[in-house]
């Protein structure tokens, strides 16, 4: 899954954060911090001024990435990572773009 974990340790740590309150609050305390900082990103890449407050597209894009991020892995997490994530992140695409899995 990285160049630096097997699939059954990232399932393994996964598992942990998620199931852990502690651990899962510092993994949404550190996406926050990452989401904060892809905004300027998106906004260049979207044409909006950067630091613009008057539009949310660049915030709502992050969010809903990450969202489906956080959905696909929670349901390979509690599939012992039997389910195959690709097709899990895909589905929760899907399911926020035409509001069907």
């Amino acid at each position: 899954m990285t160049d630096n974990h097997t699939p059954d340790q990232v399932l393994r740590l996964s598992t942990l954060i998620f199931d852990t309150p502690s651990l899962h609050a510092g993994y949404v305390t550190k996406r926050l911090r990452w989401q904060a900082n892809l905004v300027p990103v998106i906004e260049r890449r979207l044409g909006i001024a950067v630091g613009s407050d008057q539009d949310p597209r660049a915030r709502a894009i992050i969010a809903t990435v990450f969202a489906r991020v956080d959905a696909a892995s929670v349901v390979w997490v509690r599939s012992g990572g039997r389910s195959d994530i690709a097709e899990l992140y895909d589905r929760s695409l899907a399911a926020v773009t035409s509001g069907r899995s």
